[in-house]
């Protein structure tokens, strides 16, 4: 018998063993487009079963999907846009035709100028040595960029391939694609099994269109991100899933700034009328506080028992990305912090995303 594979998140079919990916009930073999007993859950009961793919797997599967792709559409989270592009990752990449999808343009404020924040995208992409890569910005949510990004895949070849970090919303691009001409037009049945939880998509899974195939593949898995060191429930509070929110402190020395348990900027040096603007596009927020209390926050989260602390200059202007968290940004002067994480957990310094720009 051939083998076949799960049409929402790309595994193999199988119908001995319920505690791995692809089970199917004996007696649904046969039938045409199966998806497997996990997407099913995860779809109609919001049930994330088995966990994430592993990431050796996932590695395996995407380059596998890089052998047969004459194209490569690579999305990125907007919000967390450093963590996307690991060099190890990118190191993957080198060489191939490739698309930056930056999504969750949705979840900016309204008063920020998409316009710049292209400029802001290419200008990242070329100090992270990525200068000639195509740029779209776009909303699964809303759909916005989704006819460019159509006429962009047509040039691509018939093979396209969707890669990235996991949680950044390749399946919903894949989905609201398969909507559209280039996808055949309004799909009904099964589709992309999109789910919040990380490791949703096991394998490569592909979806023959007019003129061209599509597939989706398993979300490469970061070093160094806070929403993959935490349990799957606290990981969909982190993941960035609402409108960015902001919180605005005048910040001296001894004053910290935090999310709970999962991150502290404690203020070493601070110019006259620095101001700190933190920013989450998630279910944690930013809060103020003040050294003596460093240990309570410290200890609030028992996922991590031991801390990195990091001295770091921040001049205004510049943001402090904590990866898969959120980040604060300088405002009006220069700072010296330091920055306590759990260990292993990374941070960039950077351009600020949103607000004026040098």
């Amino acid at each position: 018998m051939a083998e076949s594979y799960c049409q929402g998140c790309g595994a193999r079919i199988q119908s001995t063993h319920p505690d791995q990916f692809g089970y199917v009930p004996e007696h649904l073999l046969g039938e045409d487009s199966l998806v497997c007993q996990r997407c099913f859950r995860i779809i109609h009961y919001g049930r994330h079963e088995l966990g994430s793919v592993k990431p050796d797997a996932a590695l395996q599967a995407i380059d596998y999907g890089l052998d047969w792709a004459s194209g490569v559409v690579l999305v990125v989270d907007v919000l967390d846009f450093e963590s996307g592009l690991p060099p190890e990752f990118i190191g993957l990449l080198r060489g191939r035709e490739l698309l930056l999808a930056v999504n969750k343009i949705d979840l900016l404020p309204s008063q920020t100028p998409l316009e710049e924040v292209e400029v802001w995208v290419r200008r990242r992409l070329k100090a992270l040595g990525l200068a000639r890569v195509e740029v779209c910005l776009v909303s699964a949510v809303t759909g916005y960029g989704f006819p460019t990004l159509a006429d962009l895949v047509q040039g691509m070849g018939g093979r396209v391939l969707l890669v990235g970090v996991t949680n950044v919303g390749k399946s919903s691009i894949l989905e609201r694609l398969l909507t559209m001409r280039i996808g055949g037009g309004k799909r009904k049945g099964i589709k992309p099994t999109v789910s919040p939880y990380p490791g949703t998509t096991v394998s490569v899974s592909q979806w023959h269109c007019p003129g061209v195939t599509f597939a989706d593949s398993p979300g490469f898995v970061p070093q160094g991100r806070i929403s993959d060191l935490v349990e799957a429930e606290q990981a969909l509070q982190i993941i960035p899933h609402r409108s960015l929110s902001s919180h605005l402190y005048p910040v001296g020395v001894g004053d910290l700034v935090l999310i709970e348990g999962l991150c502290v900027v404690e203020c070493l040096e601070a110019g006259e009328g620095g101001l700190l603007l933190g920013f989450t596009g998630s279910g944690v927020r930013w809060q103020k506080s003040t050294r003596r209390h460093l240990e309570k926050w410290l200890t609030k989260n028992p996922t991590f028992r031991n801390w990195d602390a990091r001295t770091i200059s921040l001049s205004a202007g510049e943001d402090l990305l904590i990866s898969g968290l959120g980040w604060v940004s300088a405002r009006k002067a220069k700072f010296r912090l330091k920055l306590h994480v759990p260990a292993g957990v990374k941070h960039f310094v950077r351009p600020n995303l949103v607000g004026r720009k040098k």
